[in-house]
């Protein structure tokens, strides 16, 4: 019985090892023509169109973390986010973002000095796992800016500018 399993086990390899796809010279196999199917589509974002305005959202046990970007320029953006850690925890601030491919360079204003780079997907946006000590004045004890990320929910300038803080009104108002 034992080696009629493993003949069967050794088949059922075989025939998965068969049917895999050969990827082509250049790069361009199924993966890639499922992905610009996907892009096509408007399942994945076009990784050379990206649009960072608007309204990011990531909701929790603890609250809803906002990120909101206004564009002011081909590649500049004002900002604001949000990031709850309970009713009384949080970080919050205003600045600007500047965009170079996958990577935004924050940059928060008004408590102190505050900058980090952030990596945009074109539906996540990825805080560092650890930004400089500066960003500790945008947050209230036992809170950080370090680890959070944001998810883009809509579109636009318009979206973005309607996006509520806590202390502050509107993020991007």
């Amino acid at each position: 019985m034992k080696l009629w399993l493993h003949i069967i086990s050794l088949l059922a390899l075989t025939a998965c090892d068969a049917g895999t796809p050969q990827r082509l010279v250049g790069g361009e196999g199924t993966g890639a023509t499922l992905d610009s199917q996907a892009i096509a589509a408007g399942i994945l974002p076009d990784p050379d169109n990206l649009e960072f305005a608007g309204r990011f959202e990531l909701r929790s046990d603890l609250g809803t973390d906002k990120f909101c970007a206004v564009a002011n320029g081909t590649d500049r953006f004002e900002i604001g986010m949000l990031a709850v850690f309970g009713p009384e925890s949080k970080c919050e601030g205003q600045g600007t973002a500047a965009i170079a491919d996958d990577k935004v360079r924050i940059t928060l204003r008004g408590r102190g000095s505050c900058q980090f780079n952030a990596q945009f997907d074109g539906v996540e946006l990825r805080f560092p796992g650890s930004v400089e000590s500066g960003c500790e004045t945008y947050c209230s004890n036992r809170a950080s800016l370090s680890g959070t990320h944001y998810f883009i929910v809509q579109p636009g300038d318009t979206a973005a500018r309607a996006t509520l803080g806590r202390d502050i009104d509107r993020l991007c108002g």
